[in-house]
């Protein structure tokens, strides 16, 4: 009997607890910001598009947690990011229309907001480390 066995499918290891700390401490914020951009956007009298943009950025949060879950799978991590920023993107698109077609843009900037406040995390957490 023949074995095959492949390389490229050994599983990678479990995320540290820097990194899950790092995007906890991310999604933390963006939910702060998430809460702070309804508030605001009710004080104004604009419910709707504070309510958007708070949606994209609770939605944006959870991308970090995903990834750090997803990256111990034998699937290449590419293919896991693109799976992961186009759900989350379709999510935001499908909220957003709820909230009426003005208000897309501010769900997806949402979500971009997020995705920027985990950047910067990683990257101060990378220079910390350094």
């Amino acid at each position: 009997m023949i074995e095959v066995i492949s390389e490229g499918t050994s599983p990678r290891p479990a995320p540290s607890e820097n990194a899950l700390r790092l995007v906890r401490n991310a999604a933390i914020f963006c939910a702060g910001a998430a809460v702070i951009a309804a508030v605001v956007g009710i004080v104004l009298g604009h419910a709707g598009p504070g309510g958007a943009l708070a949606t994209g950025l609770a939605i944006g949060s959870i991308n970090g947690a995903l990834a750090a879950r997803l990256i111990a799978l034998p699937i290449p991590f590419l293919a896991t990011s693109l799976l992961r920023i186009i759900t989350l993107s379709m999510i935001g698109v499908a909220i957003g229309l709820a909230f009426g077609l003005g208000n897309v843009w501010l769900v997806l900037l949402g979500l971009g907001v997020s995705q920027v406040v985990l950047a910067v995390a990683a990257l101060r957490e990378s220079l910390r480390i350094a």
